[in-house]
């Protein structure tokens, strides 16, 4: 069923046109990284220090590597999220739709064979796609600036928190209510958890200063849609370890390592909403 499910997705026009997309994404990236490598090499790269009154470069290549991924990745993350959730809300409803979930059901297999085996394909594409684009950003930036990444494990792990968690949502919300829906609120979601999740990061380094009210909205939204934590897990694992530049990070978006509880919370809430699709699902009369 799973593999079913996967053949059918890679056969649709979106996945060619995410695929292509990608690629895309990732030839402009190395065109705006090359052309920067080579201004760095030719020293484009400097400033006037005036204690020593010598010409010294701004940025090591460690830093480079750090600008360019900060910029590039949130990017990347928003052409994936889309995908997950067209996909996601796609999957399900259309196999009840066109009729061929009471054959599916017919077949010496259980309900929930047929439940996540028809749900499974879309994240496993979404995160085959994800590992394209991670690889080709990183490839592509430690060709020019190398770089040691601070924990790929890390990134791995919470890339899939953070894919898994949509990609949950959404199929779910496809079982309960109609698919423009449920692709809609979980884009809301998605954008909300974002947002609130950047202005956490930016908490944390200045907490003295945060009114109280969007403190507790921000920590009450990591609880409710968890995927954001493993998003910045995700930039935490993959910044260079060896940047010069690590004062102020929050306003990039990250400020420290995400704890393996946010991540493992993102995973059981994942579980409990698919139990309850589950349900759901079992109890419908195709």
């Amino acid at each position: 069923m799973f593999l079913n499910g996967v053949e059918q997705l890679i056969r649709r026009k979106i996945v060619l046109v995410a695929v292509l997309a990608s690629l895309a994404f990732l030839g402009f990236y190395w065109w705006g990284v090359s052309a920067a490598a080579a201004s760095f090499s030719r020293g484009e790269l400097t400033a006037w220090d005036p204690q020593t009154e010598m010409l010294v470069e701004m940025l090591n290549p460690a830093d480079a590597a750090l600008a360019a991924l900060i910029t590039a990745v949130p990017l990347a993350a928003t052409l994936i999220t889309a995908l997950t959730i067209v996909l996601g809300s796609s999957m399900l409803p259309d196999e009840i739709s066109r009729g061929r979930m009471p054959f599916w059901l017919s077949l010496s297999q259980t309900r929930m064979r047929v439940f996540l085996g028809t749900g499974l394909a879309p994240l496993a594409v979404s995160l085959c796609l994800s590992l394209l684009l991670l690889a080709g950003l990183m490839t592509i930036t430690g060709i020019y600036f190398p770089f040691n990444p601070r924990s790929i494990p890390l990134a791995l792990l919470s890339m899939t928190v953070w894919l898994t968690v949509v990609w949950a949502s959404v199929t779910v919300l496809s079982v309960l209510l109609s698919k423009v829906a449920s692709m809609v609120i979980t884009f809301f979601l998605s954008g909300v958890s974002s947002m609130f999740g950047g202005l956490y990061e930016l908490i944390r380094q200045f907490p003295g200063d945060a009114p109280p009210a969007i403190l507790t909205i921000a920590k009450v939204t990591m609880v409710v849609f968890p995927a954001d934590r493993g998003f910045r897990g995700l930039l935490y694992g993959i910044i260079p370890q060896d940047a010069v530049v690590t004062q102020n990070m929050a306003f990039f978006g990250v400020s420290a390592s995400v704890p393996l509880l946010h991540l493992a919370y993102g995973f059981l809430w994942s579980l409990i909403l698919l139990g309850f699709g589950y349900i759901r699902f079992r109890r419908t009369d195709f």
